[in-house]
């Protein structure tokens, strides 16, 4: 059986409560933040804003939770930018929270309290709080379902399997990755023999059917719509490549710069007593089950992306699964060896990029426009706001118009910035393939005859305006960013749809 580690006498900073009390308290200063400092959604965030106002059981290219998520939090405080992101911040508290309860369980208190501040402070973590994405609904359906785990192996019952069983159903209704949670029990399971008779228990297959249950409304929406979704993300991974002479194409640049950036996620300290305790894995594992069953859930995910990143690309946060194990893995090697200086140095570097990241806008006015416009992660965002007010008037003053958009990323943030909100605005498209999201949901083809106000980055849109049968260019906006960049959309008035390819 995994037990904790014994402690003697327990300190009352490292009880739950203490835990709660820091992780509560890191998240209500990023809540702050977000609402003293708003920034604009991009058009991914505004995308999954557009969806919450109409709750399905799928969309097309994510699952469904994150719409749920976001029609809670506007339905409880609003629709501004910090409710729309507020689901991130609390997923995270809940995350630490649940990361607590793994430590707490397989190696005592200490390492639990560590293990939740560790995360929560992760540079990883705080950027993700500041934005709305579904990475933070996975993190804390992993961890849950991690925590479940511990206490089922520990002889918790069948209740912990099918806890386990449902935090895995709803991690999938979140990110698909989920996936790799089952995949990493059956490499803890096939690492220790110990544990495979587990496989002939029904407990553990009723909890893996549990979780088939949960997320089965989606894969009925899914089996409706194409299998779009499924078919977005084997896409959006770009497995398959091959090279010009048929051969399986290799980017080692590409993993190169996938392995930097998880000193970024993990922050430096970390990720090397991570690479050490990986490097010394068989070692560990045969010393002490509770760092197999760590090593299991962490090692193999990163090993994964890292051939992936090799084979097409990997995102930077497409490893964040592994981390939750891992966090809980580096704590317990720093408290088994007395390290705890490099835990409190790694946790202080983090909480000062936090800051940096909270105050951002203050330093780049320290450090000159010129090199904040070129280090600036929010300037793809900024000025839609101000974008969203001007079209609002520009509409209000064509009375009879429909907005029509040519591209998603102008889309979206413009659906959330102009009010009223124009829901009634359709997408151009003549593939008849559906590229995103309004793709799927709209259809200028049953528009023939009507008006419309097309709003476009382009100079030139010939193409669309050769299917109306009058237009007229009515508004420029430009809204300056930093010198040298800024937003530039214009706005044609285009009356007679004729129809696609007319």
């Amino acid at each position: 059986m995994m037990v904790a580690s014994a402690e003697s006498p327990p300190d009352p900073l490292y009880s739950a409560r203490g835990a709660l009390a820091v992780v509560v308290m890191l998240t209500a200063w990023r809540v702050g933040v977000m609402v003293l400092h708003p920034i604009p959604l991009s058009f991914d965030e505004a995308q999954y804003w557009v969806w919450s106002r109409s709750l399905e059981l799928g969309y097309f290219s994510k699952p469904p939770l994150i719409g749920w998520v976001i029609a809670l939090t506007t339905g409880l405080c609003g629709d501004g930018e910090a409710c729309v992101r507020l689901g991130s911040p609390l997923a995270h508290m809940g995350a630490a929270m649940a990361i607590y309860l793994v430590g707490r369980t397989l190696y005592g208190a200490r390492v639990g309290f560590w293990s939740a501040v560790v995360y929560a402070t992760l540079p990883a973590v705080t950027l993700s709080s500041m934005v709305i994405s579904v990475d933070p609904l996975l993190l804390l359906c992993w961890a849950l379902a991690l925590f479940a785990l511990t206490r089922a192996l520990d002889g918790g019952g069948g209740k912990w399997w099918a806890a386990m069983g449902v935090a895995i159903g709803v991690g999938l209704l979140a990110k698909y990755a989920m996936a790799l949670f089952p995949l990493s029990l059956v490499v803890y399971l096939a690492w220790s023999p110990e544990r495979r008779p587990l496989l002939r228990r029904p407990q553990v297959w009723l909890a893996l059917l549990l979780a088939l249950v949960v997320v089965a409304p989606n894969l009925a929406w899914n089996a409706g719509h194409g299998f779009i979704t499924f078919a977005h993300t084997r896409d959006n991974a770009q497995l398959g490549g091959v090279g010009g002479g048929g051969g399986l194409a290799l980017h080692p640049g590409k993993m190169a710069e996938f392995l930097g950036s998880q000193a970024a996620v993990f922050g430096p300290l970390l990720l090397v007593v991570l690479a050490w305790t990986v490097a010394t894995a068989r070692r560990l594992a045969a010393e002490d089950e509770r760092a197999r069953l760590l090593l299991a859930f962490s090692v193999p995910i990163l090993g994964l992306m890292t051939a992936e990143s090799l084979l097409s690309r990997a995102n930077a946060n497409w490893a964040a699964p592994a981390y939750v194990a891992a966090t809980v893995l580096v704590v317990a090697w720093a408290d088994r060896r007395g390290r705890w200086g490099l835990i409190k140095a790694s946790v202080a570097l983090h909480l000062v990029v936090a800051v940096g990241v909270a105050e951002y806008e203050t330093l780049t006015r320290l450090i000159g426009p010129d090199l904040a416009r070129r280090i600036d992660p929010t300037k793809k965002v900024r000025g839609w706001d101000i974008v969203g007010a001007q079209v609002a008037r520009t509409w209000q003053a064509n009375p009879g118009t429909r907005l029509l958009f040519d591209r998603r990323r102008v889309m979206a943030p413009l659906l959330y910035y102009v009010r009223p909100h124009p829901f009634d605005a359709v997408k151009w498209n003549t593939t008849g393939r559906f590229h995103d999201h309004f793709d799927l949901t709209t259809d200028l083809g049953r528009h023939v005859g009507e008006n419309f106000l097309l709003v476009t980055e382009e100079s030139n849109p010939d193409t669309i305006v050769a299917a109306f049968a009058r237009s007229e260019l009515v508004s420029v906006i430009r809204v300056p960013i930093y010198p040298g960049y800024g937003r530039e959309v214009r706005v044609f008035r285009l009356e007679g749809f004729k129809g696609y390819g007319r």
